[in-house]
């Protein structure tokens, strides 16, 4: 019986040494490839990672939030990359002895895989033609190729439509000649304008701006840019912006088929000199920027409404509370999620902005301007106005004669 025992024992032994190999050996042959991004998108990974699971390769992308921190030797047996503004990194990359896609529109890589810009900014021309702008501004702002291709495609289609048309090319001027340049262009076109950027973080400068000189947005600029912000700047903007919808989840799957297929031969990269695959854009998420309102949830819907259209009346949070049927706690906290700030600071924000389009005009008083703009009192106006601009209202009048 001992004997039987003993044997028993030494079996499960070699069994689970056994499946420690396998497992071992399993890890060993199964193909790496890694994700290396100084711009992460969330989007792009799951596309990537739910292509190469299906063919039992492994996505390492522990490299997709800060790319400069990849080691010189990851050991990877290819890589999907995309490198904006890293010099070094991109040397790096360079130099590992593996297959590679790139998923940028200014990488000379033989195999890439990018959105179609050119096509983002015809959808965007059409887009805001078919809401009756009279007019269409492109702005190119930096001299990337995203820049340039999509003004070839609003060009594209202002010609084809005969629509008016005009395009900056602000990339050699710095950011307060940006903003003239595209002030003076917004002032001399014929409204409304149709404003076609890439840029959301740069539009959301230029929004504030042109409503400082009480140009109204969208009635007199109607806005969309590309959606490709992280840190959800189309939605956080003052008016928030329409935007067009890139496939990121379809840019990396493909990028990851590219991939795949460089790594197990069935596709050499000298047999494709110039492999390139483009991704068209999904559609159009509209927002304020172009006259809609933002499908959120109905709390937050009704209360946002109520506050943009009654923050000119002397309402406070108790009023937008009641509007919304909900308690204060959670009307606040919708608020917080959504815009990152609660109702009292987005009110203060909404009349501040509307007094300083009031004082620029210049044909009213302070106390005037400060009834008209819902506030309780000229020396609460007076308080909050310096708290947030550092000017009382009269230095920003002053300065705004200057």
């Amino acid at each position: 019986m001992e004997n039987y025992a003993c044997a028993d024992i030494f079996v499960v032994a070699l069994l689970r040494i056994f499946f420690m190999i396998l497992r071992i050996m399993k890890v060993v042959l199964t193909k790496t490839i890694g994700l290396v991004l100084d711009f992460f998108n969330p989007r792009v990974l799951a596309g990537a990672h739910d292509y190469l699971e299906q063919y039992g390769f492994r996505l390492d992308a522990r490299w997709s939030v800060r790319g400069d921190w990849t080691p010189e030797q990851p050991g990877w047996d290819g890589v999907i990359f995309g490198v904006i503004d890293n010099p070094e990194l991109d040397e790096r990359i360079q130099n590992w002895k593996i297959p590679k896609v790139s998923i940028l529109p200014d990488h000379d890589e033989s195999s890439r895989v990018d959105h179609d810009y050119e096509k983002c900014g015809m959808m965007v021309a059409q887009e805001q033609i078919e809401l009756g702008v009279q007019s269409l501004l492109s702005v190119v702002g930096s001299d990337r190729n995203i820049d340039f291709l999509f003004a070839r495609g609003v060009e594209r289609v202002a010609v084809e439509q005969g629509m008016p048309y005009k395009k900056l090319e602000l990339t050699k001027l710095k950011n307060n000649g940006y903003y003239k340049s595209i002030i003076s262009a917004v002032e001399s076109s014929k409204s409304p304008i149709g404003y076609c950027c890439p840029h959301a973080g740069f539009t959301y400068g230029v929004q504030q701006l042109l409503m400082e000189r009480g140009i109204r947005v969208p009635e007199d600029v109607s806005m969309i840019v590309i959606d490709k912000d992280v840190q959800r700047t189309p939605e956080l903007a003052m008016v928030p912006l329409t935007t067009l919808e890139l496939n990121n989840w379809h840019l990396g799957f493909v990028a990851a088929e590219m991939i795949h297929q460089l790594v197990i031969g069935e596709i050499k990269p000298h047999d494709l000199p110039k492999k390139q695959i483009l991704i068209p854009p999904k559609g159009v998420t509209r927002r304020a920027s172009t006259g809609h309102e933002e499908k959120r949830d109905r709390v937050f819907s009704t209360a946002f409404n109520y506050v943009r259209k009654n923050f000119r009346s002397p309402i406070d949070v108790a009023d937008v509370t009641s509007c919304a049927g909900v308690s204060r706690r959670v009307v606040e906290m919708r608020f917080r999620e959504t815009l990152n700030r609660g109702v009292h600071e987005e009110l203060t924000r909404l009349r501040i902005e509307e007094a300083k389009r009031q004082i620029m005009n210049k044909d009213r008083s302070i106390t005037q301007i400060a009834e008209a703009c819902g506030f309780s009192s000229v020396h609460y106006f007076s308080t909050a106005f310096k708290r947030e601009t550092g000017f009382s209202p009269k230095q920003f009048q002053n300065q705004s004669l200057v």
